[in-house]
């Protein structure tokens, strides 16, 4: 007899703004690891899991404002977890609502938008990663400028050329960050110095694959 297909059910989590009152404010010892100001990480939002000492970090409509779900990650050994499973991460731009115009930077991790605007950096945005969807393009491209910072490691490197192709086939312009006076893999890593370099020389489209260094 031939097998039946069993129906596939795409399980939905109603997430309540209550599940965030389990999470506190990050630690001194955190913050300084990271070099946070702690009125950076409130201001994104960015809460602390006191219980297994992990940075989480909301992901919300960046329309309503409703809270999807969250990201944990470790502090003291390594790792990492969506929550809920199956989260459409790809539908947020984390910290998107903030941004007010002018310069937008585009990063990979929401922890290094809370090291830029630590050290007075505002405009940073994250993607949760280097895949960069439809529905995040299209909120980046209604910034005035856009600088993309993605990692400087081979899966950032291509996500940035993607983008570099885009610029081209959606007819917009963007700069691309300079990684070239630092060792750093990412934004999150570097000094105040280092990132403004990075920004202040970041290359123009219009100078193709020369413009990521």
């Amino acid at each position: 007899a031939e097998k039946k297909e069993e129906p596939v059910f795409k399980e939905v989590v109603e997430i309540s703004e209550a599940r965030l009152a389990l999470f506190t404010d990050p630690p001194a010892e955190a913050l300084a690891a990271r070099g946070f100001k702690l009125e950076s990480a409130r201001e994104h939002e960015v809460l602390w899991d006191p219980k297994h000492n992990n940075w989480i970090t909301p992901i919300r409509n960046p329309f309503t404002n409703k809270l999807m779900g969250w990201q944990e990650k470790g502090y003291v050994k390594r790792y990492f977890k969506n929550y809920p499973t199956g989260i459409e991460k790809s539908k947020a731009l984390f910290g998107f609502r903030r941004y007010d115009g002018g310069r937008l930077i585009v990063v990979e991790s929401p922890l290094d938008v809370v090291r830029l605007s630590s050290v007075g950096v505002s405009g940073g945005v994250a993607t949760f990663g280097s895949l960069v969807s439809k529905e995040q393009i299209s909120l980046i491209r209604s910034a005035d400028q856009i600088v993309f910072a993605f990692d400087n490691d081979d899966a950032g490197k291509l996500a940035a050329q993607k983008m570099l192709d885009l610029t081209v086939s959606l007819s917009f312009e963007a700069w691309f960050f300079n990684y070239s006076a630092t060792t750093m893999k990412d934004v999150g890593g570097m000094s105040k110095a280092e990132i403004l370099t990075g920004l202040e020389t970041a290359k123009h489209c219009l100078h193709g694959l020369k413009a990521i260094v």
